[in-house]
């Protein structure tokens, strides 16, 4: 992948992805909070992980910028303050709410722009693409590696592979530049009395019957919807990767949208659409199902916890459906951390904050307050997580069912405008009528490999 320029990072505005991607993290967004000014402004990465974290012998203060709300983040300053009492005299870490997604990403932005970047920093998949791309964050292998501050092979092998390795890619150069913190994924949820009132016990074996079972479905229920979706660009590219079709190809500078699979997709929603059994509501896709206005519900697996509570009817929830698949897949959703580029001492401080919120203890209760899929195998072993799962069996299941599958999209500095907006508008278009299946398809390929162009310094 090329790199886009910094002044081209800076300058750039970012694409609102608005309340379908919050929906998908499994989080509400968070209240902006005011930003304090950090001590030291962004600085070049040091050529390896020091040795200690104060060279000074005083505290390194250092910020952690997140965009999480509620309860969640009321633990993330617990967190903070716990980890501050054990590395008393080291190390104080300062968590702060930055607001939403798209919040949070300006105000890094801005940061980098002026001075005064965070020690650490959460980052959605697609914005940890967009920092490597503009050289404002440091690679962690040095730190993973390191004798004094590093992880030992028992702990690297806690960690689930596909999270580890999440973001240690080829497109930056074999370099890891996020950590884990939990995730979710793209999950496959339904309505099991529906199911049960049309005769069917349970959902179809592949995407290929699925048209045909929700008209059967459907009708059985006196023509309930069967698939109302909540964000049409974030549904259709991860129903592509269930279709063993990624989003982007090989290399990164083209789109995958002139495959016959994102045809196909294409052709089947806009039959349902049609019939009035497949639509992108205005109101919430996710309100709808609880109150039993749909079949299925499709979105991020962390939607258990408020199914738990909230659904009043029989319901259960799986991996979405395949086709042609050599193994499962599915979409991870969720935010890991990253450290941008201060002083050799904040950044140190960074990943041991980084590197703590994953010990099993603490790990286990960030997963049972956010309903995240634990990222460490170790965090199943703990009584509090276990409790929580009780409550939550279909939670626990998926961790065995969905979890193991879950990998990010490719990564691409176009992914955000191309998800957010031009799948999104082009597939509305389809569904309303506007555009042919085929129109569809050939004005998502130009949209998005014009948008690709431009993210990677075209003109």
């Amino acid at each position: 992948m090329e790199r886009i320029t910094r002044r081209r990072f800076l300058a750039g505005a970012f694409s609102a992805l608005g309340a379908s991607m919050l929906a998908a993290c499994g989080q509400q967004a968070a209240a902006p909070a005011p930003t304090s000014a950090p001590a030291a402004t962004a600085a070049s990465a040091p050529t390896s992980a020091p040795a200690t974290v104060s060279q000074t012998g005083s505290t390194v203060k250092i910020e952690y910028w997140h965009r999480i709300g509620g309860d969640s983040a009321k633990l993330l300053e617990t967190f903070a303050a716990e980890f501050n009492e054990q590395m008393k005299g080291q190390i104080e870490v300062t968590s702060i709410a930055q607001g939403n997604i798209q919040e949070l990403n300006q105000k890094v932005r801005a940061a980098a722009a002026g001075g005064g970047m965070p020690g650490a920093v959460m980052a959605d998949d697609y914005d940890v693409t967009q920092y490597y791309a503009s050289n404002i964050l440091v690679p962690l292998d040095e730190y993973i590696n390191s004798p004094e501050h590093g992880l030992t092979q028992e702990q690297i092998a806690d960690i689930l592979p596909n999270q580890f390795n999440r973001h240690k890619l080829a497109i930056y150069e074999g370099r890891t530049m996020a950590f884990t913190q939990g995730f979710s994924a793209f999950t496959t949820f339904w309505n099991v009395d529906l199911l049960k009132k049309a005769g069917v016990d349970a959902p179809p074996a592949s995407w290929d019957e699925f048209p045909d079972h929700v008209r059967a479905v459907s009708k059985a229920n006196g023509g309930v919807p069967g698939w109302l979706i909540g964000g049409a660009g974030d549904r259709y590219i991860s129903t592509l990767k269930t279709y063993g079709v990624e989003w982007l190809k090989e290399g990164g500078n083209e789109s995958n949208f002139d495959a016959p699979e994102a045809l196909e997709i294409m052709t089947w929603w806009r039959a349902l659409s049609d019939e009035a059994l497949l639509a992108v509501p205005q109101e919430s896709a996710r309100d709808a199902f609880i109150a039993g206005q749909s079949i299925y519900f499709m979105d991020s697996s962390g939607n258990t916890a408020r199914f738990s509570k909230d659904v009043k009817f029989a319901w259960d929830a799986r991996l979405p459906f395949q086709r042609n698949t050599p193994k499962p897949v599915t979409e991870t959703y969720g935010p890991v951390n990253a450290i941008p580029k201060t002083s050799a001492e904040q950044q140190l401080a960074g990943w041991m904050w980084i590197k703590w919120l994953l010990t099993p203890a603490v790990h286990a209760r960030w997963a049972a307050s956010t309903n995240y899929f634990p990222s460490t195998r170790s965090a199943l072993n703990d009584a509090g997580l276990k409790a929580y799962y009780e409550g939550n069996p279909t939670a626990r299941k998926l961790v065995d069912e969905v979890a193991p599958y879950a990998t990010i999209l490719p990564p691409s500095p176009a992914l955000t405008e191309v998800r957010g907006q031009i799948t999104a508008n082009v597939v509305n278009e389809v569904l309303l009528g506007q555009l042919s299946p085929e129109e569809g398809q050939k004005k998502l390929k130009a949209e998005a490999d014009a948008a690709i162009k431009r993210a990677l310094g075209g003109a």
